[in-house]
């Protein structure tokens, strides 16, 4: 896995550049709580290239399974989402009600990604 910690006065973040899709499984989300924890950080910053096209698929249990393993650690993550036709059906009812709470959000830029995880003030775009 690759990853970057962006560091600045409010905090830190894991930041995920991988262009592969690096939350395929259960197991994966596991090695990024392993990850933000062993680099002292709860936030974490997701791509929409690396997280598995199964992840937008709720019938395949991968976000439900990720997003609870995070909710346990305590692991803040945002997703920036580029392509909006990902948020039509059962995903998109799934991210208007994450969108309302503090352990997921999605976002459509870095910038409000970051200010919602090291602020928690920003409200999400999406």
């Amino acid at each position: 896995m690759n990853f970057k910690k962006i560091e600045n006065k409010h905090g830190c973040y894991l930041d995920c550049t991988s262009l592969a899709g690096v939350l395929s499984s259960e197991k994966d989300a596991i090695e990024l709580i392993s990850a933000c924890l062993s680099s002292g950080t709860s936030n974490l910053l997701l791509h929409e290239r690396s997280v598995s096209p199964d992840f937008f698929k709720l019938r395949t249990g991968l976000a439900g399974a990720a997003l609870n393993k995070f909710q346990i650690y305590n692991i803040k993550v945002a997703l920036i989402l580029q392509d909006k036709s990902l948020l039509d059906g059962r995903f998109g009812e799934m991210v208007m009600e994450s969108n309302k709470g503090n352990d997921f959000r999605v976002y459509d830029s870095v910038q409000a990604a970051e200010e919602w995880m090291l602020q928690a003030l920003h409200e999400p775009v999406i």
